[in-house]
């Protein structure tokens, strides 16, 4: 009996940990999400295409995270049964968003891609092409998903899928599309600084740089995040809780990976922030010289009207 009820315990053990790893996973995320996006939001000066696309990227993990919370705030077994439109809605979102992280790391990749390996202009590339493949494409994505989903899977707030029913590879199949293609843009983008780009100073090409490394660490972490679904861990029970709290650190904590990489470390971000300390740091000195200026002859002045009273009174 006892030896029945202990990997039974211990395995709930193990999924309460994990819960907790997500839930702080996924509020540091949010956190370190939401101060890189006001940064972006206050700093004008650094306003280039290429930060353009580090805060929308920025801004697809914030909306990930916010309906990741809706979602385990919502969800309960009753509502997943009931299957209500609300909660089909939710999800919808929350996969949509899902989509945008992926579409927007390929906007990372072409933009690097175009810049370096076709060398191509960046003044060339606009805005709402990169808006249109972040935000624009993975909408019809979704709604065909959900279409599918409507007529073939219409169950338990569409998470999850109906054994023999492949109605999810409608969105995960372009994900594992542009995640490949990144990765081939990426082994083109460090072949071309090591042969071609190695020897160069300009400031250009070391921000250039800078984002490279920044991609060759998030994309993979994005991509194996999203290949742990597709590995099965086997029935082994060590292996299980490895997978468990693998996939639940890396799940979690892609969104604060991405805004120290993006953001935080961006030299540019980092000038700006320290420009404008300097700045704040002037006004306060020369505020402060102003009014201590201001109040030295106050005290000559009371005594000097004094002494004149008292020697009129004499």
């Amino acid at each position: 009996m006892v030896s029945a009820t202990t990997p039974q315990k211990k395995s709930k053990v193990h999924y309460h940990v994990a819960v907790i790893i997500n839930y702080l996973g996924h509020c540091i995320s949010l956190v370190a999400l939401l101060v890189a996006f006001v940064l972006f939001l206050r700093l004008r000066s650094i306003r280039c295409l290429r930060n353009i696309i580090h805060w929308n990227l920025i801004s697809a993990f914030i909306l990930r995270n916010a309906t990741w919370f809706v979602v385990q705030l919502t969800m309960s077994p009753e509502v997943h049964q009931s299957n209500v439109v609300w909660c089909r809605l939710v999800t919808a979102a929350y996969n949509y968003f899902h989509v945008t992280n992926f579409f927007w790391m390929f906007g990372e990749g072409c933009y690097l891609h175009t810049a370096i390996v076709l060398t191509y202009s960046t003044d060339r590339l606009r805005k709402w092409m990169f808006i249109c493949i972040g935000w624009g494409v993975p909408f019809p994505i979704i709604v065909a998903w959900a279409i599918g989903k409507l007529y073939y899977d219409n169950e338990k707030c569409w998470f999850g899928k109906r054994p023999g029913v492949y109605t999810d590879y409608i969105y995960q199949g372009p994900m594992i599309l542009v995640l490949l293609i990144n990765f081939i843009f990426l082994f083109n983008i460090v072949r071309i600084l090591m042969t071609k780009l190695r020897a160069s100073t300009t400031s250009e090409t070391i921000q250039y740089r800078k984002a490279v490394k920044a991609t060759l660490v998030l994309l993979p972490l994005l991509g194996i995040t999203y290949m742990l679904f597709f590995v099965n861990p086997g029935e082994d029970e060590v292996s299980r809780v490895v997978f468990i709290y693998f996939n639940s650190f890396l799940e979690s904590f892609q969104g604060f990976f991405v805004s120290v990489f993006y953001c935080f470390l961006n030299s540019e971000v980092r000038s700006a922030i320290r420009k404008r300390w300097h700045r704040w740091q002037d006004k306060h000195s020369i505020r402060a010289r102003v009014a201590r200026a201001m109040s030295i002859p106050t005290s000559p002045t009371r005594v000097s009207f004094h002494s004149i009273k008292q020697s009129t009174a004499v």
